[in-house]
């Protein structure tokens, strides 16, 4: 079942609290976007924890997060 606007913004925050999203934008290493080695066709989503993710990010200490074009906006506006 797809994730209403509120939840997604709830899951984002909850992210950037646990630590698994950076609360300021990252010092990104890498952003891909569309299908990438990094990001199989199997590979889900951070955020909202649907199939094919189109951004990936790559930042220090080889931490990435696969993401959809939708939701990584999401991470922008809630990052502020």
């Amino acid at each position: 079942m797809a994730m209403t606007d509120a939840q997604l913004r709830a899951r984002v925050r909850d992210l950037m609290t646990s630590g698994d999203l950076p609360n300021d934008r990252p010092r990104v290493h890498q952003v891909v976007h569309g299908q990438s080695e990094i990001a199989s066709r199997s590979d889900v989503c951070l955020i909202c924890g649907e199939p094919g993710p189109t951004v990936t990010y790559v930042w220090s200490g080889s931490r990435a997060a696969n993401l959809h074009a939708a939701c990584d906006e999401l991470w922008k506006l809630e990052r502020g």
